[in-house]
């Protein structure tokens, strides 16, 4: 029987509830969001909303929402 070959260290891994595309947030807000390069709710949750006002394709409706779900949890 083969063996497994030994796990390499990797970086932890984060929650799949704190993937972007998991989230409840709208499928508009998420593409334009996976858009810029960002993947994660919790990275969300550290900008502000001149931040994310900067980001193409988001505006005050899109902040709305992004707030909102982040309330929900």
């Amino acid at each position: 029987m083969a063996s497994r070959p030994a796990r390499t260290a990797s970086k932890p891994r984060a929650a799949s509830s704190d993937m972007l595309a998991r989230s409840k947030i709208p499928v508009w807000v998420v593409k334009a969001l996976l858009s810029s390069g960002i993947k994660r709710v919790s990275k969300l949750s550290s900008m502000t909303d001149d931040e994310l006002l900067a980001i193409p394709g988001i505006g005050k409706r899109a902040i709305e929402l992004i707030r909102s779900s982040q309330s929900r949890k």
